[in-house]
């Protein structure tokens, strides 16, 4: 049988370096290509056609869920396994809603790496043995009181973003980016947007930049 053709996206060039030796330990993978970035993800995605996308949730710029997001709107149907350091449910619950095939912690790659490759290779849909499913069963059929679109702005705004940056990154209007960020701030009980990242800190509902969340994780 041919090997499995794999994309690696990471904005880490060591972390793809140690992926890419892992799945070299295994002759039924090859990885075809790297990425850095969502942006260039998408680009080697259709110039390589690979089998599977290994994605890693927390890039800067186009994070994990936006590349999910446009990988999803190719002619092409790889299948997207989720790399992240965040554990909770609704991320988890949001990446499969997305389309993800299945999402492993970057701390159990090692020790599980293949056994997800192997799962969503069959179709079936892999989680981190460490989430709790029943946690993402239930987010992902009661979804919090977010809408997928403020969890999107908020996003943006997390990372530094302006309204009219972020009206410009989902292309919608300003007006529209701004009563999103209205409803978040209602929804959340703030009056003002370092409360409202504060709060949805506190509450796991954005990814936080990695000098935020202690500077060298990955």
């Amino acid at each position: 049988m041919a090997p499995i053709r794999i994309l690696l996206v990471d904005d880490h060039a060591l972390v793809r370096r140690g992926m890419a030796a892992l799945l070299h330990t295994d002759g039924r993978f090859r990885v075809v290509a790297e990425a850095g970035t969502g942006e260039m993800a998408i680009v080697q995605a259709m110039q390589e056609r690979p089998d599977v996308v290994i994605l890693d949730m927390s890039m800067p710029r186009m994070d994990g869920l936006e590349t999910l997001r446009r990988l999803r709107t190719l002619p092409i149907h790889p299948k997207v396994l989720m790399l992240s350091m965040y554990d909770e449910a609704h991320f988890v619950a949001q990446a499969m809603n997305e389309g993800a095939d299945g999402y492993l912690l970057k701390d159990a790659m090692d020790d599980e790496l293949f056994h997800a490759l192997e799962a969503v290779m069959r179709g079936h849909r892999y989680v981190a043995t460490a989430i709790d499913r029943s946690k993402v069963h239930a987010e992902a059929t009661n979804p919090s009181q977010l809408t997928t679109r403020e969890r999107e702005v908020l996003q943006l705004i997390a990372t530094g973003h302006t309204t009219q940056e972020a009206a410009e990154r989902l292309n919608i209007s300003p007006h529209t980016a701004t009563r999103h960020r209205a409803n978040l701030m209602q929804k959340l009980g703030v009056h003002n947007q370092v409360e409202l990242l504060r709060v949805a800190a506190q509450r796991g509902l954005i990814l936080m930049p990695r000098n935020a969340a202690g500077g060298s994780a990955t």
